[in-house]
């Protein structure tokens, strides 16, 4: 029996809400990532696409994960990359990441060794949603398509 001639709802594939907001931030934070570290000297399109990755997440009410969040610089937005974007110094148990751009701080306490942020604890998943492609039969189809109809 297939899932998706069930009748019951519980068994139906789940949707994500917003994932093509989700995919855009994606791709977005990955790009602005990879033009800070191949060339520090593209900072303002770097900016852009993180302000606009923020931005997208805002309007689509999704909250950024906290990895992310850390990594953006709270002022400027920029994103805070080990030697190229910050610098970074441990004073008495403490990580302060210092952005060069807009010298704001961000400082990280590690007196506790085995804190976590409540997202990242077992305690907060609630559910898993597997979105890997199942296997799927091919359908033929009668209708052409608009590449096979002729155009005169």
């Amino acid at each position: 029996m297939s899932i998706h001639n069930s009748t019951n709802p519980m068994d139906l594939p789940k949707k994500c809400a917003g994932k093509e907001s989700l995919q855009r931030v994606n791709y977005l934070l990955q790009l602005a990532n990879q033009l800070s570290m191949e060339n520090p000297s593209s900072y303002i399109a770097s900016l852009q696409y993180t302000n606009l990755a923020v931005s997208i997440s805002k309007k689509a009410v999704q909250r950024l994960d906290t990895d992310i969040k850390r990594e953006l610089c709270k002022r400027c937005r920029s994103i805070l990359i080990a030697g190229v974007t910050c610098k970074i110094r441990i004073k008495k148990k403490k990580i302060i990441k210092r952005c060069l751009k807009c010298t704001q701080a961000k400082v990280f306490n590690t007196k506790m060794k085995d804190f976590r942020p409540w997202n990242q604890k077992d305690e907060s998943v609630i559910q898993l949603l597997d979105y890997t492609p199942k296997e799927s039969t091919p359908t033929s189809s009668n209708k052409p398509f608009m590449s096979d109809k002729k155009h005169n």
